[in-house]
């Protein structure tokens, strides 16, 4: 036993438990890492058990977390040893603190092999386990040849031949070249009938690999693999392999995996006995516990849907069995009212991918109403998600104006994560099905008033591509935008939108008094003090047409105009848009101005900006020539537009590319930072009081890969407030594949900047920079009171708190129509308390939270007064520490 062996190492470890503080913790661990030195460097040799138990201490303190520089060249001598144990504690100290990249790596390959070779079974496993736990391609070379002979071996062990096809899994992940093909592809693909189904298991992930990356290759593999199904769903069961009376799920499952990677089969009684395997997992799902007199466990429903999904995959591909494929969604069907919100998710899935199939689509729409229940009633976003994306796919022109309406319901009242994509389902529905134009600019519209924050560039112009088309819509798009936009509250993009088409068609609805020309500059001019300088630039345009299409409106507009605040604006372009514009109405040739300003002809009739941004984020792997011109020319953007982001973090000049679709995150954790059609990159976070962990996910979306890659993430200003701790790298993300960034956070101080995350690329010799912004703010170390205050407690608090500089006060115009129970939602969205009674005014929403640092904690109360009248918030912000104050309220008055 390691008690009576090593009894310096439980001594230790137990001196370890008993610290009561992390500095109690390093210090005794310093002492230990001084003592095993000292023994490391004495001139008398340690025999293997000292050095056994040395190493074993050693990586007990890794394992704490603790930098360990040294023991590397002890731990690799222990291999050579011919006790197990030792040879076992060198192998598991290599393991874990060896990588491909190190250069000890490499002292151990001889060692690997000569136990590679070894008749002991225990130290060929005991090197398998290495090998494949520190991979390289440097490795695999050295070892393949060997590993390869032990997996078709006759003789080797089963227990063996499971590690050995892990082991070459690893190899085939990293280096699919070294592994060979023709007679080793035959006997690998021959273990799939042997009678151990653990070496069959291991077997068929390592054939799903080859198989995905070389499917003519290892073709053979079908004919075993239905076999093989046949005899586990179909023959006598073995009792050793039955999970809760399932017969081998795991293996199940992997097989049908394996399949995918192959075509249906063209042998009439393979297909058949496919046939038959598909209907007997079916009839599994829809069998009842074999013992009556006990309550099933969730295990047994788990194994068989588990099948059941992975049978949904295989059936979508082949898509050639109307009648399967319908009792499959029958069944699936029935999970839509299941208690566990994991099943209904999984059945709105498996829902969304068959109904993108010809066969299924008409079985899938026959529970669209089921579907639209659960899209409102549902609490979980993800579940809301995945209803959305069913209706999607089962829509056509029938039910287009029923699912369009109820996507545009579920818009004002959906989470902030979900808005932006839903948005897009929402226009291209729009345009994909369109009978009656009018109907379409109704929705258009509306989808601009309701949520013109989400509402990308691409959908902005092509509403006024489609208007500009169709000269039987332009009367009724004036006519409804110039109504939208006496609206005082109207979003600004839904301005940019009314200018453009008041000043093309404003004509055609002039005669009635209550739009007339001067009505319509009129409401114009009432959104331009609100709106953003590229949108004012738009609006002075509007009114350079305007004395184009009204000449009586000509003294009016050069009136607005000559204004000092526009010829001598601090915007470059408004101010020259101003001066040329005037100059312009005021030129003497009268010709000049219609012929500059004629009416905008239609747009070359060509494929929809949105129908292809929905393409490319679909299936970037059947991209034409036409993609990739437009990947090449978003790549000539992003490196103009991202030069500035290679500068050290001291410059802070650099473009932040996700700026515009940033403020999203401080209502979710998780979402799409950036995307462009060769890069995807998101992120999912979680936090508990001062520390967070930040997943960031960088997806490949190209046909090439991209090399040179990294990814640096630092805290421009206040560089101490966070502690940044980031996972290594690939350098290399080949295409559909995903790599991942662990970043551990630790709040020490308030601060106010988000941190930046660096990223560096090579596509196609191209070299790209770009600069993020990490969704981390202070809201996210924000934790709730353990009790709720009362009206007491909380003015008492309030009073304690003071008035400046403590006491924060910002009043800011609303960016969307005040609704007081939208407002208190996002305010308990972005990690306040609020706290009812408190205030005498209902419509005022009183909050509090606890701001968490390592360096202590800050209490914080906020006040929001709306003024619906005025549409305007005044927010009043006390903490405990002022830099804290601003920070927050700042940050929480540019979101609302």
């Amino acid at each position: 036993a390691m008690k009576e062996d090593m009894r310096g190492l439980s001594v230790f470890i137990s001196d370890i438990r008993a610290c009561k503080s992390s500095e109690a913790e390093l210090k005794r661990v310093n002492k230990e890492l001084a003592n095993i030195r000292q023994k490391f460097g004495d001139k008398k040799p340690l025999d293997g058990y000292q050095k056994k138990k040395y190493v074993c201490k050693l990586l007990f303190i890794f394992l704490l977390g603790n930098e360990v520089d040294f023991g590397h060249l002890e731990a690799v001598n222990l291999l050579s040893s011919i006790t197990f144990s030792e040879k076992q504690m060198g192998y598991l100290f290599c393991s874990v603190l060896l990588t491909e990249n190190s250069e000890l790596s490499k002292l151990i390959i001889q060692s690997c092999k000569t136990d590679l070779s070894s008749p002991n079974e225990l130290f060929v496993c005991l090197a398998l386990h290495c090998v494949a736990n520190i991979g390289g391609k440097e490795m695999a070379a050295s070892v393949s040849t060997e590993v390869q002979r032990l997996l078709v071996a006759g003789d080797t062990p089963n227990s063996v031949k499971k590690k050995a096809a892990l082991c070459l899994l690893r190899f085939a992940r990293k280096a699919p070249d070294l592994i060979p093909h023709g007679d080793f592809t035959a006997r690998a693909i021959e273990l799939l009938s042997v009678s151990d189904l653990g070496v069959v298991t291991s077997v068929a992930s390592l054939l799903l690999t080859l198989a995905n990356h070389n499917p003519a290759e290892y073709r053979a593999a079908q004919h075993v693999a239905i076999n093989r199904l046949h005899r586990v769903l179909v023959g006598t069961a073995d009792e050793a392999y039955l999970y809760y009376h399932v017969r081998a799920p795991w293996l199940v499952v992997k097989l049908l995996r394996l399949l995918q990677a192959f075509p249906y089969p063209a042998d009439k009684a393979l297909a058949d006995r496919l046939t038959e395997i598909t209907s007997k997992i079916l009839a599994n799902c829809q069998r009842s516990f074999p013992d009556p007199t006990v309550r099933p466990k969730v295990n047994f429903f788990s194994a068989t849907n588990a099948c059941l999904f992975e049978l949904v995959n295989l059936v979508v591909l082949y898509d050639n069995d109307r009648d399967l494929q319908g009792r499959i969604i029958q069944q699936i069907g029935t999970f839509l009212s299941h208690k566990e919100v994991n099943m209904r998710y999984l059945s709105l899935e498996a829902l969304a991918v068959l109904a993108q199939t010809t066969l299924s689509r008409d079985t899938v729409r026959k529970h669209q109403p089921t579907v639209m229940r659960l899209l409102r009633s549902e609490k979980d976003t993800t579940v809301q998600q995945r209803a959305l994306d069913v209706l999607y796919a089962v829509c056509d022109t029938a039910t287009v104006a029923t699912i369009v309406q109820e996507f545009l319901e579920f818009l004002e009242i959906s989470d902030y994560s979900l808005r932006e994509d839903l948005v897009l389902k929402i226009a291209i529905l729009a345009e994909r099905y369109v009978t009656d134009y009018s109907w379409y600019v109704d929705v258009m519209l509306r989808l601009l008033r309701t949520a013109g924050d989400y509402v990308a560039d691409e959908v902005r112009n092509r509403i006024v591509q489609v208007i500009t088309n169709r000269q039987d819509v332009q009367d009724y798009a004036a006519k409804t935008c110039f109504e939208a936009l006496t609206n005082p509250a109207a979003h600004e993009t839904m301005v940019v939108v009314g200018a453009y088409v008041l000043s093309e068609y404003g004509n055609l609805i002039a005669n009635d008094p209550a739009s007339s020309p001067q009505k319509q500059l009129n409401v114009l001019q009432s959104h331009y003090p609100l709106l953003s300088a590229s949108s004012r630039s738009h609006v002075l345009t509007a009114y350079v047409k305007f004395s184009n299409l009204f000449p009586e409106m000509r003294p009016t507009v050069q009136q607005i105009l000559q204004s000092p605040n526009l010829l001598r604006n601090g915007d470059v372009e408004i101010q020259q848009r101003a001066n040329e514009y005037l100059k312009l109405t005021m030129l003497a040739n009268a010709a000049v101005l219609p012929a500059v300003l004629e009416e905008m002809p239609p747009y070359p009739e060509k494929e929809s900006s949105i129908l292809a941004k929905l393409d490319r984020k679909a299936d970037v792997a059947d991209a034409t020539g036409a993609v990739k011109k437009r990947v090449a020319k978003t790549l000539e953007k992003v490196t103009a537009a991202a030069v500035a982001a290679a500068a050290p973090p001291a410059q802070s000049q650099a473009t932040i590319a996700n700026a515009e679709t940033f403020d999203k995150f401080a209502f979710s954790n998780s979402g799409v930072l950036y995307e462009n059609p060769v890069l995807q990159i998101g992120v999912k976070a979680e936090y508990n009081n001062h520390l967070g962990r930040l997943t960031v996910f960088f997806g490949n979306q190209s046909q090439a890969p991209i090399t040179n890659f990294s990814a640096r993430a630092y805290m421009a200003e206040t560089p101490d407030a966070l502690r940044l701790q980031a996972s290594p790298l690939d350098p290399t993300i080949p295409p559909g594949v995903q790599l991942q960034l662990m970043l551990q956070i630790e709040s020490v101080a308030p601060f106010r900047e988000p941190p930046l995350l660096d990223v560096s690329l090579t596509f196609q010799s191209r070299s790209v920079l770009l600069t993020l912004k990490l969704p981390v703010l202070p809201n996210k170390f924000f934790a709730p009171l353990a009790t709720p205050l009362n009206a007491e407690d909380f003015f008492a608090k309030w009073n304690q708190l003071g008035g400046p500089p403590r006491e924060v006060k910002n009043i800011v115009k609303a960016k969307a129509p005040i609704d007081v129970a939208t407002t208190k939602r996002k305010l308990a969205e972005f990690g306040l308390m609020v706290l009812e009674g408190i205030d005498p005014n209902p419509d005022n929403a009183v909050c509090a939270a606890i701001y968490h640092t390592s360096s202590g904690q800050i209490g914080g109360l906020l006040r929001v007064e709306p003024n619906i009248a005025a549409q305007m918030f005044r927010f009043t912000m006390r903490m405990s520490n002022d830099f804290a104050s601003a920070a927050c309220c700042n940050l929480l008055s540019s979101l609302f």
